[in-house]
């Protein structure tokens, strides 16, 4: 063949290569099938409870199609804030945990966050009230109750029978059986009593009376002697190491303390004394939705549905301490309890959950309180 010849067909092939990688590309893209569709669903997503982690590696597992940016956060109040300003900015998460103590309300004015009757969570009508209504505000719930916790008094079993006692009926015997006395032959370990963290909470739990509370504070920091001031970051520790005999602090805590008390000393735990309480405060955790695009609300959902889904809420319950907000998982938990006492006692203790629908002011008045037990321990003249 001649040269001429060789060059006429060597084009031809390059116009057949091209034409084929056109239509390629092309049936491709009318197929939907192109780099844009099987991009995954990313979420952001922003907690401050430990424990996120697992669920969260578990749901990707399931639903490989949706990825997840997970932020940890020190405390529910950096959280908060930082949610704030991020709004404010346009720079919100799709998702981030909320407590029930503060903040819907001032969500809810930034028009940021997503009612959740826009969602398709399956069988909300298994959520008890009391857990959805500190979320509740302008006739709509704007967080998804996930778990929840109550205050409970741990302590030292030798602690209880230093005063021949089947429980703690009130606070005075806290505050005697927490003493240490040189000469007390029955109590090996340690007295005091250490609270944690979250303090205005604990104190509400105390007496509905805000001057009962504040008195007996008081007299555990300065005249009985039985708590150090200001030592609520080291609570947990300093139960656990065997530095206090008497700890308060939420149910969750309960796994925790079991794990690493092991058997170096025998406790046991039960409600707070009661006074003149309404009712147990819970503490409960929910989740925000924030506004973002079609594809990420339909992700957000997914999510949520499996967070409260019956086997994620008794998982919630058995790892992480967390009480179901669901009651037909409360109801067959019930019939599984045969081994913890602490553990019948908190589920027991839901009927007694008493909650208050949420108020603009409750983030003034969280914080107020928490800096009046701060000046309270430290000065004595604060009673």
């Amino acid at each position: 063949m001649k040269r001429n010849g060789w060059m006429v067909w060597g084009n031809i092939a390059v116009i057949i290569v091209v034409i084929i990688a056109f239509y390629t590309a092309t049936s491709k893209s009318s197929s939907g099938i192109n780099e844009g569709t099987v991009r995954s669903t990313a979420l952001s997503l922003w907690v401050y409870s430990p424990g996120w982690e697992t669920y969260v590696n578990e749901y990707r597992q399931q639903h490989a199609d949706i990825e997840f940016d997970v932020r940890y956060f020190r405390s529910s109040e950096q959280l908060f804030d930082e949610l704030m300003a991020s709004i404010s900015a346009n720079a919100a998460p799709n998702l981030a945990e909320i407590h029930s103590f503060y903040g819907i309300s001032q969500l809810v004015d930034t028009g940021a966050v997503v009612p959740i009757r826009d969602l398709s969570i399956a069988e909300r009508d298994q959520f008890p009230s009391v857990f959805t209504l500190p979320f509740h505000d302008q006739n709509e719930d704007w967080a998804l109750p996930i778990g929840a916790s109550m205050p409970l008094l741990y302590y030292r079993n030798e602690l209880l029978n230093k005063l021949s006692l089947n429980q703690f009926a009130s606070w005075d015997e806290v505050t005697r059986a927490a003493v240490k006395s040189e000469a007390d032959s029955v109590v090996k370990g340690p007295g005091g009593i250490a609270i944690d963290r979250e303090l205005p909470w604990y104190l509400a739990n105390m007496s509905s009376s805000v001057t009962t509370a504040n008195s007996i504070w008081w007299d555990w920091v300065h005249s009985s002697k039985i708590m150090k001031p200001l030592h609520h970051h080291k609570a947990a520790s300093d139960f656990i190491n065997g530095k206090v005999g008497m700890f308060i602090s939420s149910s969750e805590m309960l796994p925790t303390i079991e794990r690493y008390v092991g058997g170096r000393f025998a406790f046991s735990s039960g409600r707070m004394p009661t006074l003149e309480q309404a009712g147990i405060i819970p503490y409960i955790h929910g989740m925000v939705v924030m506004k973002s695009s079609a594809d990420k609300i339909k992700a957000v959902n997914s999510f949520l549905s499996y967070m409260t889904a019956p086997t994620t809420q008794a998982s919630l319950w058995h790892n992480e301490g967390m009480i179901p907000v669901r009651s037909d998982v409360v109801n067959k938990l019930e019939q599984e309890l045969n081994g913890s006492s602490i553990r019948r006692t908190i589920i027991d203790s839901i009927p007694l959950f008493h909650a208050n629908p949420p108020g603009i002011n409750d983030l003034d008045k969280w914080t107020t309180m928490q800096r009046l037990l701060e000046q309270l321990e430290l000065d004595p003249e604060k009673k």
